[in-house]
């Protein structure tokens, strides 16, 4: 099974603060997602992690024009403050278990910078 594309679920999403970044990144189409076997966190400087863990976390499954080059984007701005790794995942969409790539954060790392955990899982509409 291929990677399909990238599972967003904070600051990207579409009426989040960064969605440019994606659309600048060659936005293709947009999926709901959701990623089980993972917990939620929010992070004092206003944005999420999700690290492995009981849980589940809501997002998208975003395709791109070009993934490689998507990646390439996408990677200089998560890397930005060190906090995530980038590594492939397993969502559910309404088609089914598709493949994607995720930026998540260690549990040690969020809660070295305040992390408190975010239970609804979905960051979109800020209701924990």
């Amino acid at each position: 099974m291929e990677v399909a594309g990238v599972f967003v679920y904070g600051s990207l999403l579409p009426g989040e603060r960064y969605h440019a970044v994606a659309r600048r990144a060659g936005l293709l189409r947009r999926t709901p997602a959701r990623l089980e076997g993972h917990r939620l966190y929010a992070l004092p400087a206003g944005y999420p992690a999700a690290v492995p863990g009981a849980g589940t976390v809501e997002g998208e499954l975003f395709e791109f024009r070009d993934l490689e080059a998507a990646l390439h984007v996408l990677d200089r701005f998560e890397a930005a403050d060190g906090l995530y790794r980038r590594v492939v995942v397993r969502v559910k969409t309404p088609a089914g278990v598709r493949r994607a790539w995720a930026y998540l954060a260690e549990a040690a790392a969020v809660a070295r910078r305040g992390g408190v955990p975010w239970p609804s899982g979905r960051w979109r509409g800020r209701r924990a």
